[in-house]
């Protein structure tokens, strides 16, 4: 069986921004008009489907690339907080980026999404306290 692609895409039904899984393609009929090519897509949080026309997609996808401002950043460091909106530079990657949420994980640890100009969206650890990093010993019985 294929792979089953995903896309981020605005859900009729649920109003939000939701990871649409790709359910099918729609065959092209002869002498229909227009050379435009229909998908279907199932919403992974709702479950309803909605017919996309691939062009469109392509198109958004494209135009969706974030450009932060390079001349007011702040390198990442695992051990900082971040704000929504705040331009980063990641030295390892060699990418600015823009955070566009914040979340704290099930483990205590918190997380921010970035959308990078050149990997595009990723999640990064922030606040790490050497505590929270360090193993704990094995307990003495």
């Amino acid at each position: 069986m294929a792979k089953t692609k995903y896309i981020l895409h605005d859900c009729a039904y649920c109003h939000k921004q939701t990871k649409m899984e790709l359910v099918g393609e729609m065959q092209q009929v002869e002498g229909q008009n227009g050379d435009s090519q229909k998908v279907w897509y199932r919403c992974t949080r709702c479950k309803h489907s909605a017919l996309l026309i691939k062009d469109s997609l392509q198109r958004e996808k494209n135009g969706n690339t974030v450009k932060a401002d390079h001349s007011n950043f702040e390198e990442y460091v695992k051990e900082r907080m971040y704000s929504i909106g705040q331009t980063i530079y990641h030295t390892e990657w060699d990418d600015y980026g823009k955070v566009t949420s914040k979340q704290r994980m099930s483990n205590g640890i918190q997380a921010i999404t970035v959308s990078f100009e050149k990997l595009g969206e990723r999640r990064l650890v922030v606040n790490v306290t050497p505590e929270l990093t360090a193993e704990t010993p094995e307990q003495q019985v």
